[in-house]
């Protein structure tokens, strides 16, 4: 017989595990809950929501409510896209918590260790910067800071939206005050790409969706457009729920992915949740990263301000919040909660999870409504808290009429602001037309148009707007995009010579704009609006040389826009023939006459085309002269090409006529069309100089030889990368590269003999264009032709650069 000691110890045991398994098998989902989420699309206007609950390691709901888009009967289920917005900033930390874990980074690391260029306005900032600051939004910058180039998306690349930094004044001291910030993820986005040679988005796509298992999910905003199954995005606007077309393209750019640009759906999402609560433990059992990343993850490192929450919200008060890394911490009734939230125009998404539940929920909608998923959230939560019922679709909802009432009041109230008729404009129309430029949004085009002016934005191309003369010399923004809202006021003022001395933007009154009104448009003079203007330019400048001639031939590889002068007129080789030399002998060595590895043999005596007789080259008339030191010794053709492209090595172009053939270098020119440029000799051969007997080139010729590279074309592709890889490490940097910002690479050629200069190449721009540039003169001396045509090369820069 057991004794009554025992007896209650078994029976102790036994009540523990009854009661431990009745609250496993307890449901997550409230009995009520469809009902309950199709009370609140209805009474948000919420056309769908994508829904996922998951307890104890288990998906218990994926489930889509409602429909994809208004007016289409095409329902939102489980695999529906939305676009999840900041919550992709959880991904992103969870990247370098990642790398962190593998020995990769430190969390202290300092950012410039891994971006070297990377800059804020204040150098303390800038070294004391570290990983884990680039995520909890204490910099020191303002809020939002930079924004405008992110919504809607501008042309400027991850790096050059970053660079912007340095220009950016801190408002707070660092470390001290939380204000949400976008632009710095991009930075963290950087270093993952730096740190594995993997773009954020591949490292997200192949790291982590694809190990989860969220087969739909999508690292690249971009790729969202032409899916099947995603929800559009909506809105009230005028008071009535819109659907809004323009979502793919106004929303968010490719840059600032890792800020916001995931897009996912309610199932995919649930296994991320999954991941997270069993620290890092993925539902096929794996593990994604370890249970030390989670505490980093979830660990207060920025506290935030708590707000004071109505009486119709009472159960919501928090006692405190705080910023994480890519998620938020707070109370919620007894719990503490891992959250965030993500909002693009027509998008609002929320997670929350409960780690002491092991329960995580995940809202995403296509309406800006974020009332709709707080009140489901709390709804779900409370009933896995065992809390007292509370009516939150109705506590929400009263916040939700009230911010209407709001909002309808101020536009009731605002008075109308009239034009004065008697303020005139202080000039003509088309003298308000030119180049302006800012810091921050780059260059302005402003011109004339059929009626009044029209402004471009040139890196942020959804600002383009008419401008309607208001009074004096304002004019009213009417942005040509109908989704981008109410314009702002763009204000000049004039210098007392009556030119114009610069534009500043005056908010509208809804302040929807507010943020252009630290934007001054600072007329350009360096920049060029069209080729009339390129063309006068130019023409001024070789105008100088009254007994010089020059040649320019110019092709934008994107728009295939090209821009000549004198294209077509044949001028002295000079060492620009090398280049066609170059590209006969991989033509060769595709074709399996020889290998580029293969080695050759160092020579020093040569056949005149004239007589036959031969000649040897003078080292002291070469540029490269440390292959005369390898006569009767034998390198490699590659090191060849290199001396002769690099460093112009008239040695090695001898070597390399003779091995190849000057007539095969001429068939191989006329094969891509360029029927002018004529190689008949090696260099130094003076009696073939004596009888007019010289290499010459146009510039179109060259141009059209330079492009096929450009396009991967030249013999083939790994070629034409071989060839401008040659050509990126030429030693001659004083023509086309000279005058262009350092961050601009060229692959070119130059050639000189006595008062002939010429240059040739690609040039590739940071935001990944690229274009081809020949310049061509003679009859100058050589420093004058240089700045001549280093002049030529920076007007065909400015020009690119203001399209």
């Amino acid at each position: 017989m057991i004794s009554n000691k025992l007896s209650t110890y078994f029976y102790s045991i036994f009540l523990s595990f009854f009661i431990s398994n009745v609250s496993a098998q307890q449901p997550a989902l409230p009995p009520d809950l469809d009902d309950y989420v199709a009370e609140v699309l209805q009474a948000f206007q919420v056309p769908g929501i994508g829904l996922g609950i998951v307890k104890d390691g288990k998906i218990v709901l994926a489930k889509g409510y409602g429909v994809r888009k208004l007016g289409d009967p095409a329902p939102v289920d489980e695999n529906t896209l939305f676009s999840i917005a900041s919550n992709s900033k959880a991904f992103t930390a969870t990247a370098i918590a990642m790398l962190v874990e593998e020995g990769k980074l430190k969390w202290e690391d300092k950012v410039i260790e891994h971006l070297p260029w990377f800059r804020m306005a204040d150098d303390y900032v800038t070294t004391h910067l570290t990983l884990r600051d680039l995520f909890v939004h204490h910099s020191g910058l303002n809020a939002y800071a930079n924004d405008v180039l992110l919504f809607p998306p501008s042309k400027f690349s991850r790096r050059e939206l970053l660079e912007k930094l340095k220009d950016v004044k801190l408002k707070y001291d660092f470390r001290t005050v939380y204000a949400y910030d976008n632009i710095l993820y991009l930075a963290a986005g950087e270093v993952i790409a730096a740190k594995t040679g993997m773009s954020w988005e591949d490292f997200v796509k192949t790291r982590i969706f694809n190990k989860i298992g969220m087969s739909r999910s999508i690292s690249k905003y971009s790729g969202l457009k032409g899916q099947a199954n995603i929800a559009y995005a909506h809105a009230i606007r005028d008071g009535k729920l819109q659907m809004l077309d323009s979502f793919f393209d106004m929303n968010i750019g490719d840059a600032s992915n890792p800020a916001g640009g995931v897009v996912s759906t309610a199932k995919d999402m649930s296994k991320w949740l999954i991941t997270q609560l069993d620290s890092g433990r993925m539902p096929d059992q794996g593990r994604l990263f370890k249970p030390a990343a989670t505490q980093e993850l979830w660990k207060i490192i920025r506290p935030m301000p708590v707000g004071q929450e109505p009486e119709w919200l009472k159960p919501a008060q928090r006692h405190f919040s705080g910023y994480a890394l890519g998620f938020r911490t707070y109370d919620y009734r007894q719990y503490q909660v891992i959250g965030h939230g993500g909002l693009l125009t027509g998008f609002v998404s929320q997670i929350a999870m409960v780690p002491d539940l092991k329960l995580g929920v995940v809202v995403l909608t296509n309406q800006l409504s974020t009332g709709a998923y707080n009140a489901i959230i709390n709804h779900i939560l409370d009933y896995n808290m065992k809390a007292a019922p509370f009516d939150w679709l109705a506590g929400f909802k009263k916040d939700w009429d009230r911010s209407l009432v709001r909002r309808d009041s101020v536009l009731q109230t605002r008075k109308k602001i009239l034009p004065d008729a008697s303020l005139q404009l202080s000039l003509p129309l088309e003298k308000y037309s030119g180049v302006y430029k800012d810091g921050l949004m780059g260059n302005i085009v402003i011109s004339k148009a059929d009626q009044g002016l029209s402004m471009r934005f040139v890196k942020s191309p959804l600002y383009e707007a008419d401008l309607v003369h208001f009074h004096g010399d304002m004019f009213k923004v009417n942005y040509k995009n109908s989704h981008m809202g109410e314009g702002p006021f763009l204000s000049f003022s004039l210098n007392p010579d009556l030119s114009i001395r610069e534009g500043r933007f005056i908010s509208s009154f809804s302040n929807a704009d507010a943020e252009l009104e630290d934007i001054i448009l600072t007329p350009d003079k360096k920049s060029i609006m069209d080729t009339a203007e390129l063309g006068k330019r130019i023409r001024l400048e070789t105008g100088k040389y009254k007994n010089a001639d020059f040649a320019v031939a110019f092709k934008d590889m994107g728009t295939g826009e090209t821009f000549l002068v004198n294209a077509k007129t044949d001028f002295h080789a000079a060492s620009t023939m090398k280049t066609p030399v170059m590209a006969e002998v991989f033509k060769q060595a595709a074709k399996g006459k020889f290998a580029i590895s293969d080695s050759i043999k160092v020579y020093n005596r040569f056949k005149s085309i004239a007589d036959g007789s031969l000649y040897k080259l003078k080292p002291e008339n070469d540029s490269e002269q440390e292959l005369y030191a390898m006569v009767g010794k034998k390198i490699t053709i590659e090191n060849m090409l290199l001396r002769m492209i690099t460093k112009s090595s008239n040695l090695a172009t001898n070597i390399l006529i003779d091995k190849v053939g000057a007539k095969n270098t001429n068939k191989t020119m006329r094969s891509i069309g360029a029927n002018d440029i004529q190689v008949l000799r090696g260099v130094e051969d003076g009696k073939a100089f004596e009888k007019g007997m010289n290499n010459t080139v146009t510039a179109y010729d060259l141009m059209l030889l330079f492009e096929k590279m450009a396009k991967g074309e030249m013999v083939n592709k790994k070629a034409s990368e071989a060839m401008v890889g040659i050509l990126m490490q030429q030693t001659f940097r004083g023509i086309i590269p000279a005058r262009l910002p350092k961050e601009v690479s060229v692959a070119n050629k130059t050639g000189s003999i006595t008062k002939v200069l010429n240059d040739s190449g690609i040039v590739y721009l940071p935001d990944g264009r690229k274009y081809v540039l020949v310049l061509l003169s003679r009859g100058m001396e050589e420093e004058a032709a240089k700045k001549t045509l280093s002049t030529i090369s920076e007007y065909i820069y400015n020009y690119e650069t203001s399209k």
